[in-house]
């Protein structure tokens, strides 16, 4: 690949990692409904905020390799619905609850619960290891053309203020 492509893919691959930590951080925050609910309130408009960003950075990821591997669209029985970028997020949310997982078994001092947490370490890896797998043979098969992924359009909802007062009704 281009240097100069590897170095965008880098950049934004560091940067789901760190909006995804950010999101995992928030989420956790959200559960200390003990903090009252202007607390989780405030998090929970900062996890939609991440959110965004992190659906943003999936559409640059799968813009840049789109562009670098010259994609084209094929028959549809070489349609693949999930892009490169989402399994480069996958990928990084895996990472972020292995790490945690790691760190947990660093102190658990229980036995049973450590073997616990070993066997979900090793469940962890293998899949980091399997969708990595998929994720080269993904980008061998874009660039022989015998697969085609197709950058979705964002549609927004519910981030339209001017809907928000018929969304309630959909609530029920």
């Amino acid at each position: 690949m281009n240097s100069t492509y590897d170095d965008e893919i880098q950049k934004l691959t560091y940067l789901i990692i760190k909006t995804n930590k950010t999101l995992w951080d928030l989420e956790d925050s959200a559960r200390l409904s003990e903090l009252g609910d202007k607390h989780v309130a405030e998090v929970k408009k900062n996890i939609d905020i991440h959110n965004q960003q992190r659906n943003d950075l999936i559409r640059e990821i799968d813009t840049v390799l789109y562009s670098l591997l010259d994609v084209s669209k094929g028959s549809e029985s070489s349609f693949y619905s999930e892009s490169p970028g989402m399994l480069i997020d996958r990928l990084s949310i895996i990472f972020i609850k292995s790490s945690v997982v790691q760190k947990m078994i660093s102190v658990i001092e229980e036995d049973d619960l450590r073997l616990e947490y070993l066997e979900k370490e090793k469940i962890l890896l293998g899949q980091i290891e399997s969708i990595s797998n998929f994720l080269d043979f993904y980008i061998e098969r874009l660039l022989k053309k015998d697969v085609f992924f197709e950058i979705q359009q964002p549609v927004k909802i519910y981030n339209d203020a001017r809907v928000r007062k018929y969304i309630k009704h959909f609530d029920n």
